[in-house]
């Protein structure tokens, strides 16, 4: 692993700049500040200020009143928040941070925001409990894939106190929550117990911690990619992201860094240690597991079939070994019939789903249900489009990153339920590819809670709404860079001397300056 974190270090500004700047005689700028960046210090203090303030307001209201009591009053100071900060943000790049300031406020910021996020009840979902319950489970030795809820709450010696049971959205489904992830419930279970300190806030300080590694991976990667690492400030100050780690809690939080650091190892061209991190990411959130047939296609049109397959070994190995500590003849059998009641029964905020229901003549409470004729045509779109974008691609690196937020995307559209939080690992990749759509999409996506709030209903105006903006945008980047790309590859006459290539020439840019939002 030595080779990994060295390759990871030479693209984090925080370590590399200053010695790199020191053997190239470029003065430091970050040792001494000059009166223009002293004035953009000043300047940036308001907005600062008017920014957190925002953040920790809409803390302060979520731990004053539930937020289902006052979702559109919650959904506004959100939205406060966003145009906060990216208002901040821009401020921020245009005086040109040196490389170890960007880094470190980019850290620092997102650090406290998620402290304050940190210290209100989870909002408008209740997943964190179920964790615990099963952390509960798991640190006491219980299998909880191999019991119910349900069934725990009537043993004569529960390990978990019964009365949390009402605190669970599904008390009769098996877990079907990863092993990775079982583990990390655990480890806040028993520190919570151990400083009595309540088990789902330190569950969530340790997304936050898991998260805050996300942006570090999500900088490098972006400096890897030639891509100004500035653009992270798009998912680290990012309010839907905040707060579906800190305040809701999900197991997204242990996907999205693993799943980066997948795709570092993947632009380094080391299959088995690409293959190794995916499988530790579906070892946090199974759905890592779709994108494996890009990482696969990339891998072997980078390096061929043959060096390409640990990758495929590696994967499928360290999700299996996960789960040896589980190992039951009930295993596969409760996880089978919990991901099906899942796949089945529940459905949110799904856009083609209820479209192509809505086609085949369905109406809630009065005709019969379509989803034994429609769920086998989504499974099967979903299959096909993964394939399309994992064959479609070159062997480009940039290309290879937008095909894993098309193959993500793609299989959140034909999915039954699309929660905000679904969108993190999303977001990430979608700030590697530089995707606007994707961008709008996080931010729209928290209009989806206006059901959770009381006699709330899903409305058509509120999905169009979310997705109409996501797709015109995103057919809007797709339409610039076809045109892009016609524009750099003119239609020539064949000669017989071949015209000599010009001389490759990176343009200046000042020292530091690492982009705009």
């Amino acid at each position: 692993m030595r080779g990994n974190a060295l390759q990871y270090i030479s693209h984090n500004p925080l370590l590399i700049e200053p010695t790199r700047r020191k053997e190239e005689g470029v003065r430091d700028e970050t040792a001494s500040c000059s009166p223009r960046t002293v004035g953009m210090a000043r300047r940036t203090r308001w907005p600062l200020g008017a920014a957190l303030g925002v953040a920790v307001a809409t803390a302060a209201f979520a731990h004053g009143i539930p937020a289902r009591d006052a979702i559109p009053l919650w959904l506004g100071l959100v939205a406060a928040s966003a145009v906060a900060l990216f208002l901040l943000g821009r401020r921020w790049l245009r005086g040109r941070p040196s490389p170890r300031a960007l880094t470190l406020g980019t850290l620092g910021v997102a650090a406290l925001l998620r402290l304050a996020a940190l210290a209100a009840p989870p909002p408008l979902s209740d997943d964190v409990h179920r964790y615990v319950w099963d952390g509960a489970l798991v640190a006491q030795g219980v299998d909880p894939y191999a019991h119910r809820p349900s069934e725990v709450a009537t043993w004569s010696e529960p390990p978990v106190d019964p009365a949390s049971l009402s605190e669970l959205n599904s008390p009769d489904y098996y877990s079907v929550y990863p092993p990775l992830a079982q583990l990390t419930f655990g480890a806040a279970w028993t520190l919570g117990d151990a400083l009595d300190v309540p088990a789902e806030r330190l569950l969530r300080g340790l997304f936050s911690l898991a998260d805050l590694l996300a942006i570090w991976a999500l900088m490098g990667l972006l400096g890897q990619l030639g891509r100004p690492r500035g653009w992270a400030l798009l998912y680290a100050w990012n309010p839907l992201v905040y707060w579906e780690v800190a305040a809701g809690g999900h197991t997204e939080a242990l996907m999205v860094p693993l799943l980066l650091l997948a795709v570092g190892e993947t632009l380094n061209e080391r299959p088995a240690r690409a293959g190794a991190y995916l499988g530790l990411a579906a070892s946090a959130k199974l759905t890592a597991l779709i994108l494996g047939p890009v990482f696969l296609v990339h891998l072997a049109r980078r390096l061929g079939a043959k060096r390409a397959a640990p990758f495929a070994l590696a994967s499928f190995g360290v999700v299996a070994a996960a789960f040896v500590p589980f190992a039951s003849e009930s295993l596969w059998p409760h996880l089978r019939e919990s991901l099906s009641l899942y796949a089945e029964r529940f459905s949110f905020n799904a856009p083609v789903y209820y479209a192509a229901r809505d086609l085949m003549g369905y109406v809630e409470g009065v005709t019969p249900p379509v989803d034994a004729a429609l769920m086998p045509w989504l499974s099967a779109a979903t299959i096909g489009w993964l394939l399309v974008v994992a064959l479609g691609q070159d062997d480009g690196q940039r290309r290879f990153v937008g095909s894993l937020a098309a193959a993500f995307v793609g299989y959140l559209l034909l999915s039954r339920v699309i929660h905000p939080w679904y969108v993190l690992p999303v977001l990430a990749l979608g700030v590697l590819a530089g995707s606007r759509g994707i961008l709008a999409l996080s931010l729209l996506l928290p209009l989806s809670y206006l059901r959770y709030g009381p006699g709330g209903s899903e409305s058509a105006d509120v999905i169009a709404a979310q997705f109409v903006p996501f797709v015109a945008l995103i057919l809007a980047d797709a339409i610039r860079a076809w045109l892009a790309e016609t524009k750099r590859t003119p239609r020539v006459a064949p000669s017989a001397e071949p015209a000599p290539a010009p001389p490759h020439v990176t343009p200046a840019r000042p020292v530091g300056y690492d982009g705009d939002l």
